[in-house]
């Protein structure tokens, strides 16, 4: 367990790296798997710690939870690469493009679903604490929060470290401006990490058999 999570660490540093200074596109990957991974971490500290610290592990984890999630909607950034050409045409066969299009899209697919594989490290520390309805409910209102969290994050271009930065303004912004487009957005979002999570869900009960 201690070797594959080491792995993991040498691994997203390595990313985070190569993104950062050498890649010819998509530099804010090294930014955006680097508080996907954040999650991934504290659920890690949330298994070792005992009880006296859970809480204030968890509202951390709580606080960059999103950004696992949030990653998915990196794929829009593939319409820059000139692979594409169009609509009704061939796909362009530049090496540099593809080579791209394979780090975004690792990045997203790995650390968008190892991240949001830490809510179940989660519920079940909360379920030690509380009943099994108590964990459905967690679950949804943390989809939907996240949901929240990735419009902010798009549309407002906000991310986590805001709520360090400028709390007040933040949560002004997040909770107090509302639209119907914004509502139904979010609901999207929230089924798309509901399809997401049961996923991963089924493939953890597939691998327990």
């Amino acid at each position: 367990m201690k070797n594959s999570r080491n792995y993991l660490r040498v691994i997203t540093l390595i990313y985070c790296i190569y993104m950062w200074l050498f890649a010819t596109h998509f530099h804010f990957m090294a930014l955006n798997v680097l508080l996907a991974y954040i999650p991934i971490e504290l659920s890690y500290l949330l298994n070792a710690e005992k009880r006296k610290r859970d809480w204030l592990i968890g509202f951390a984890w709580l606080i960059f939870y999103p950004n696992a999630p949030y990653l998915f909607t990196d794929f829009f950034h593939l319409e820059t690469l000139s692979i594409y050409r169009g609509f009704n045409t061939i796909f362009a066969n530049q090496i540099g493009d593809w080579w791209a299009f394979v780090c975004l899209t690792s990045g997203i697919v790995i650390y968008g679903l190892l991240g949001m594989k830490t809510v179940t490290t989660v519920s079940q520390k909360l379920q030690s604490y509380c009943g099994y309805r108590t964990i459905v409910v967690f679950q949804a209102s943390l989809h939907f929060l996240s949901a929240l969290a990735i419009y902010v994050g798009r549309f407002d271009r906000l991310h986590s470290v805001y709520l360090f930065m400028s709390p007040i303004e933040t949560v002004k912004i997040i909770f107090f401006d509302w639209s119907l487009q914004k509502l139904m957005i979010i609901l999207l979002m929230m089924f798309l990490q509901m399809l997401l999570f049961g996923l991963i869900q089924l493939l953890g009960k597939e691998e327990a058999m």
